[in-house]
């Protein structure tokens, strides 16, 4: 920093404390310096500190969470108050880089190309900050360039945050509260091109190749693609790739998961995580923000094919486990006038699977058709960013050349929308809402599996209204949602949220949906203490209720509750929920059959986690659930992470879990004779689960440019079905417990299959269904070798590893469910990948 331009640039030398001192001066005496030529901008920072060897240096891999000293900065170069851009850099030379949405949603997934150094020296620290313009979204053309800036500084052993733009905490924070940065003049516009080719080879180890006659062990897969980033305006770019490759992206977690609804794994690939904030739709800036369902779910685009094949004439299926992404292009930008736009469109190929049939035969059979996937997204900020108006699209369309396949997948899904923003009283107040409608279209076959799928169960015979109609191609629906809040104040705040979802909506082709057929009303109250006392540094506590009914008027969910958060001076965080829910309907229970009844419960989470500034953190979570009739959960989650040195964390987070459940759906029989249940007999077990999960994650940063990533989770789950009884009556959550209550039960142990007889010696048949008990063990992990060997460019060492083993018992047995999990035949995949950058 002793440079002569250094010298000659103006210094910003008045920073505040957010923490812990709200509104004091920095308690280091700290300088920044901006400097900007035809190239970029530079940002040099003088940290200063009385104790260098207090300084807390920790080197991570790009873009993770460190809680040593850092710097960051933050431009709103479009200043428009709404977005920005952040630069992070630790004393160690830790890089990290975001963008920040209208709604203060941080994206890491950007990954602009930028230079950036620290050093430790016996005043403090110095960081220097490079960024080139063509990194950077701006209004081109003006004579004199005006940005918004904000300049923070965390000093980890005090505590301590610092911005030079101070927003009290009773304020509403975000980037319309950023200083000016002027001064800048009339900057160069270079023309953004940027071309990243990669190259890869993979290995894959399948554990079945022995002997399977389309899998072989040690094939090798080469394999190239390309992105490309234009700029075609000032402010348009165009993002595209080309036969992409996620192989470095880290694997889904194992579940056990027997519910009737489909597990929700995050988007993890680059090209549809950076810059997916444009796409997000129905966001609701209050503290209920999180609405039921994903306008854009990006992980459907290459999805695990969705056509099963097997049967008795089947020997042996070679399917592939994700469609191919033949190409995906993004359109983003944002004009002087407020306007963002986000286009995004993708085309999957069609995937076939071999087949092997028992007389020796081989076929091909499509497991998913040639689709186009559009999203399309317009917003428009006014007043300053506090009013904000949207439109949304999402369209699927599939080439269903194969008659087999109608019946399977819809040939078109619709989904268009209209949200809005709206905060008054400097963000005080606030007035949000979103309205969507949907429309799938498709052969009568694909539309009754919507009508009959768990989201609606349109087949249920006590249903008023909206009832199945098997002769229907087209499926229509809406949802709505507002919410009026208070935002910030002193203590008080608070959130009004109304949400509406019509039985007929549906947009899992693009999105992501779990229930309709809901009307609910959220209240929140919140009360706020951040000014330290002598026993909490800070503390809150949260009010809820939530009543919900179904379009038929049935309420199906009544939860109150109460949710208590604190720091203790020792900077340790506690936490605690308490629940309490009184008897409702349930719509699911019976999957597809008539409604019954939920008994009165509740339950109690507490967590606990110690100082995180320590080299050593720990932490445990623990939950506990019942209701009256005598089901209860328990989850007991401790966690720790170890930081031996500033370059390596190790975090450990087991988990035990146990359910003991009265009331697991088994099977529906058909059964005229069942009158009181509308002529079918619907068989529950009650249900004892134990699952014990540990998940290991190792982060190993060499330099800041090279890192080692592990990832495991190894997982034993047992289920017992015991008691197989029937359910008894609708609107009530009685059963009959077979051999006890009703009828006889019987256990064939060569087949592992039970005969019931429901009424003995009365007219019923029998029936049978298998034992559902089940213990399951699996390992997933991969470890991954980043080294960025210049600027925008990579090197990727990749090894995944899975096992998967399922044997019909209930019984949990740790040592020896633990022993048989490394007898697993493994599968390996090994992956070298190698990109390059190329840009001006």
């Amino acid at each position: 920093m002793d440079e002569a331009a250094w010298q000659a640039a103006t210094p910003v030398t008045e920073f505040r404390q957010y923490d812990p001192n709200e509104g004091q001066p920095v308690s280091e005496r700290t300088e920044a310096r901006i400097l900007v030529d035809d190239d970029a901008v530079y940002v040099g920072m003088r940290l200063y500190d009385r104790d260098p060897r207090a300084i807390q240096s920790q080197l991570a891999r790009r873009d993770e969470f460190i809680e040593g000293d850092l710097v960051e900065v933050t431009f709103d170069s479009y200043h428009d108050h709404l977005s920005a851009v952040i630069f992070r850099l630790s004393p160690a030379g830790a890089r990290r880089d975001a963008t920040i949405s209208p709604s203060g949603s941080q994206d890491n997934s950007w990954d602009a190309v930028w230079e950036g150094d620290a050093t430790v020296d016996s005043a403090g620290w110095t960081a220097e900050f490079r960024i080139p313009l063509s990194q950077l979204r701006y209004n081109r053309n003006q004579p004199d360039q005006t940005w918004g800036l904000q300049l923070g500084r965390k000093i980890a052993r005090k505590a301590e945050v610092a911005f030079s733009a101070f927003t009290p905490k009773t304020q509403q924070q975000g980037v319309h509260r950023y200083g000016h940065l002027t001064g800048l003049g009339r900057l160069s516009s270079p023309r953004r091109l940027e071309l990243i080719p990669y190259a890869l080879a993979k290995n894959e180890h399948p554990a079945a190749a022995a002997n399977h006659p389309f899998q072989k062990r040690n094939e090798v897969a080469p394999g190239v693609g390309l992105d490309l980033k234009y700029g075609i305006t000032s402010n348009l770019t165009l993002d595209a790739t080309i036969n992409p490759d996620f192989g470095q992206v880290e694997v889904d977690p194992a579940v056990v998961n027997l519910s009737a609804f489909e597990t929700f794994f995050p988007e993890r690939r680059p090209f549809f995580v950076e810059g997916g904030s444009i796409f997000r739709f129905g966001d609701i800036r209050s503290q209920n923000s999180s609405n039921g369902y994903t306008f854009l779910h990006s992980r459907r685009i290459g999805r695990e094919p969705q056509r099963f094949i097997g049967g008795s004439s089947v020997a042996f299926v070679d399917a592939p486990f994700e469609t191919t992404i033949a190409a995906a292009t993004k359109l983003t930008g944002r004009s002087r006038g407020g306007w963002s736009i986000g286009l995004l469109d993708a085309v999957t190929m069609k995937e076939e699977a071999r087949i092997r049939a028992i007389d020796g035969s081989d076929r091909r059979e499509t497991v998913e058709p040639l689709a186009n996937y559009f999203v399309g997204r317009l917003k428009r900020d006014i007043r300053e960013g506090n009013t904000t108006l949207g439109v949304g699209l999402t369209a699927v369309n599939r080439d269903l050349d194969d008659a087999a396949l109608e019946p399977i997948f819809r040939k078109a899904a619709y989904v268009a929308g209209f949200d809005w923003n709206h905060a008054w009283g400097n963000r005080t107040w606030a007035f949000d809402g979103a309205v969507a409608v949907s429309h799938n279209m498709g052969s009568a076959e694909a539309i009754d599996a919507l009508q009959t799928s768990p989201a609606r169960y349109f087949q249920r015979p006590d249903r008023e209204r909206f009832r199945r109609d098997p002769t229907k191609i087209s499926l229509t629906g809406y949802v709505a949602e507002m919410a009026f809040a208070k935002l910030s104040g002193e203590h008080w705040t608070g959130t009004l949220t109304y949400q509406e979802y019509n039985p007929g909506f549906e947009i899992n082709e693009a999105g992501f949906l779990g229930e309709t057929d809901m009307r609910s009303l959220s209240p929140i109250i919140l009360y706020n203490e951040n000014k330290p006392s002598k026993y909490l540094r800070n503390w809150g506590q949260f009010l809820f209720w939530n009543p919900t009914w179904t379009f038929d008027g049935d309420m199906t969910f009544n939860g109150v509750g109460s949710i208590t958060v604190a720091e203790l001076p020792n900077f340790w965080n506690v936490f605690m929920r308490l629940d309490w829910r009184p008897p409702v309907y349930d719509d699911d229970l019976t999957r597809g059959g008539p409604l019954a009844r939920v008994v009165e419960g509740g339950g109690i989470q507490g967590e606990i986690s110690s100082d995180r500034r320590k080299r050593y953190t720990y932490g445990i979570y623990s939950s506990y659930s019942y209701n009256v009739a005598g089901g209860r959960g328990v989850t007991i989650s401790p966690r720790a992470t170890l930081r031996p040195t500033t370059a390596l964390r190790i975090t450990l987070s087991p988990s035990w879990n146990r359910t003991h459940a009265m009331g697991q759906f088994v099977t529906r029989v058909a059964d005229p004779l069942a009158a009181d249940t509308y002529g079918s007999r619907y068989v529950f077990a009650t249900l004892d689960q134990r699952q014990l999960s540990m998940v290991t994650r190792v982060d190993w940063t060499f330099t800041p440019k090279l890192s080692l990533q592990l990832f495991a989770q190894p997982l034993l789950a047992a289920a017992d079905f015991t008691d197989y009884k029937e359910f008894a009556r609708p609107r009530e959550f009685e059963f009959e417990i077979y051999g006890k209550d009703a009828g006889t039960i019987s256990r064939d142990d060569a087949t592992g299959r039970y005969t019931v007889d429901p009424d003995g010696t009365s007219p019923a048949p029998s029936f049978s269904f298998s034992d559902r008990d089940f213990n399951r063990r699996s390992l997933r992990g991969n470890a991954v070798v980043r080294w960025e060997y210049r600027p925008g460019s990579a090197l990727f060492f990749v090894w995944q590893q899975s096992r998967f083993g399922s044997v019909s018992s209930g019984e949990f047995d740790f040592g020896r469910d633990f022993q048989d999990l490394w007898a697993i035949q493994p599968e390996n995949v090994f992956v070298v990948k190698a990109t390059w950058w190329v840009g001006r």
